[in-house]
């Protein structure tokens, strides 16, 4: 304990001083001023990250180890370019607030505070212990922070191959800086990283809602309700890639939103950043974005002919460009557990099966338990009011949503292929799903503002 304690409160120094590098480089993709401050702490965090992360594969590139100057280093060169970014970005106007009968701030804050303590108890308990941190995540980093390179062997030994040579490398790399700077790999005290996360999460997701109209108390709310739930904030989810990017992709979707509706000229850099980000965190980050690209010609026909060139580009070249450098350094490497060869018309038949056996295993598994969740937000959905801005958001959850229900459907064993979408759906499925709940929380939320903006209206008019 005596040790554990120096170690935590080093981590956490490295995290916020690179966080703060960030927030100061915010200003270059996100307006100042005060309905902007919550998600600047976010964005700020998440680039702070980015940061770190980064500075590892350019500290290779350019044969300079990483560690303090390197990284002090790229942050200067960041914020530098940060800062000519931010004389062309001019400050924004946001939508005027909802009028707000707030209830005490303690109301909210408590419960939020409450749902942050109890998650970094359940992080901090015990070093980092689910099987993918062990085999993935953090196998990965310890070999790049052992090694000073990434290993040839993490792409080319069989022995390996269970760690999935196929995944991006953001979080190792992350990982991997986060040991540099502290001069040792420490993987209990590295999970402070997910309670920080989290708080970050709220803060984007209550920042973007005031912003967006929302009353305090209603994105407070949300923020609270987020923050207690244990399907996402959980022992076993830290260390693994789904808490960041469920912070990632509703940075992207916000940021989506945003462009589409042109609230601010920094809009477009929010969302290249995102769709780098997210795309060097999971092999699913290119589909989101993929995804969020039809989204923004479906639904943005009002600013099709304005805006989506430019977005399209925002959305689709950073992440492009994070996958070819991955191709680059690691060359091909197929995915593993999926063939994706049922989609032959021959062997349709076969998918069928696979299809209902994952549909029934998932509804009784999966969706089952969770019935109670799952008809809130039914009811609030059904409550609430078409809003755009939100509206974004739901569909891109559905879309991921019905994604991740019908990859188990193509899942392969060799060893036992007959369990495969069964194995899928009883390990990973429910856990994939609990990543959408910060974009769920923020577009259910986001209609429910639209009764607040009526009645607020009302009673003003009364």
């Amino acid at each position: 304990m005596s040790e554990f304690v120096p170690s935590v409160a080093a981590v956490a120094g490295i995290l916020l001083a690179f966080g703060f590098a960030g927030w100061l480089l915010a200003p270059a993709f996100l307006p100042r001023g005060a309905p902007f401050a919550a998600e600047r702490l976010g964005w700020g965090f998440a680039a702070g990250l980015a940061l770190v992360a980064l500075s590892v594969p350019l500290g290779f590139l350019f044969r300079l180890r990483p560690g303090w100057p390197a990284h002090l280093l790229f942050a200067g060169l960041a914020l530098a370019a940060g800062w000519l970014l931010r004389r062309r970005n001019p400050r924004a106007e946001s939508r005027p607030e909802a009028i707000d009968r707030p209830a005490p701030i303690w109301l909210w804050g408590l419960p939020i505070a409450m749902g942050c303590a109890l998650f970094g108890l359940r992080a901090m308990t015990e070093p980092m212990w689910s099987n993918d941190f062990l085999a993935i995540w953090g196998l990965k980093g310890k070999l790049i922070f052992a090694l000073g390179e990434v290993p040839e062997r993490l792409y080319r030994d069989p022995d390996l191959a269970f760690s999935h040579p196929e995944y991006p490398l953001g979080l190792p790399f992350l990982y991997a800086g986060i040991a540099f700077l502290l001069g040792r790999w420490d993987d209990h005290a590295m999970a402070i990283l997910f309670p920080l996360i989290q708080a970050a999460t709220l803060f984007v997701l209550a920042g973007w809602l005031r912003r967006r109209g929302a009353p305090r108390s209603l994105a407070l709310g949300a923020a609270a309700l987020l923050a207690l739930d244990e399907r996402l904030y959980s022992a076993f989810h830290t260390g693994l890639a789904d808490i960041p990017l469920s912070l990632l992709l509703l940075l992207l979707a916000t940021s989506f939103s945003d462009a589409l509706d042109r609230t601010d000229a920094g809009a477009p850099v929010r969302v290249a950043l995102a769709s780098c980000l997210i795309a060097a965190t999971k092999n699913e980050g290119l589909f989101f974005v993929a995804a969020a690209l039809l989204l923004g010609f479906l639904l943005g026909r009002e600013t099709r002919r304005r805006a989506q060139p430019a977005l399209s580009v925002a959305l689709l070249l950073p992440a492009l460009a994070v996958v070819f450098a991955h191709r680059l350094w690691r060359g091909s490497v197929p995915l593993k557990d999926f063939d994706f060869r049922y989609l032959q018309p021959s062997l349709w038949g076969e998918l069928g099966g696979r299809l209902r056996e994952t549909f029934a295993v998932a509804l009784h598994e999966v969706a089952r338990p969770a019935w109670p969740l799952l008809a809130a937000i039914t009811i609030l959905f059904i409550v609430g009011r078409p809003t755009p801005s939100s509206d974004r958001l739901l569909a891109l959850a559905a879309i991921a949503g019905a994604a991740y229900l019908i990859l188990p459907a193509f899942g392969i064993f060799p060893a036992s292929p007959e369990f495969g979408p069964i194995f899928l759906v009883r390990t990973a499925l429910g856990r994939t799903f609990s990543a959408l709940s910060p974009l769920v929380a923020a577009g259910i939320t986001g209609r429910l503002t639209a009764i607040f903006d009526r009645r607020a209206r009302a009673e003003d008019t009364n």
